[in-house]
């Protein structure tokens, strides 16, 4: 495995963890419909919806917030991921995208409902 494969497996192992500790039910990892991709999908007990997580890892955190490689290519693609596992899932109930941004072995940011509009 790659290192950055190695960066990116750990960072989403941190966020999986964290996402629990906040009361999340983890419900997949890795999904995957062609070349897009879905980091992890949650279900969030206390606002009730999933929440579709694309997770950023870095081994060092630097000046520019982890959050900017989240750009408008990204997000699209993350949008047109949700929307083919609602309808492969049936699923009608709300939902949301979060990004997690993993920094030096830790969870240094968690965005709520970034780039959700469209979901």
């Amino acid at each position: 495995m790659s290192d950055t494969r190695l960066v990116g497996q750990s960072g989403e192992d941190l966020a999986a963890k964290y996402l629990s500790a906040l009361g999340y039910k983890i419900r997949g990892r890795n999904v995957r419909f062609g070349r897009l991709e879905i980091d992890m999908i949650a279900y969030d007990p206390k606002e009730k919806m999933m929440v579709f997580v694309e997770v950023k890892s870095r081994t060092k955190i630097t000046r520019y917030p982890i959050r900017t490689a989240v750009d408008r290519r990204k997000r699209q693609a993350m949008r047109k991921a949700v929307n083919k596992w609602v309808l492969k899932n049936g699923y009608e109930g709300p939902g949301r995208i979060d990004v997690l941004c993993v920094g030096e072995n830790k969870v240094v940011d968690h965005v709520v409902d970034f780039g959700s509009e469209v979901y």
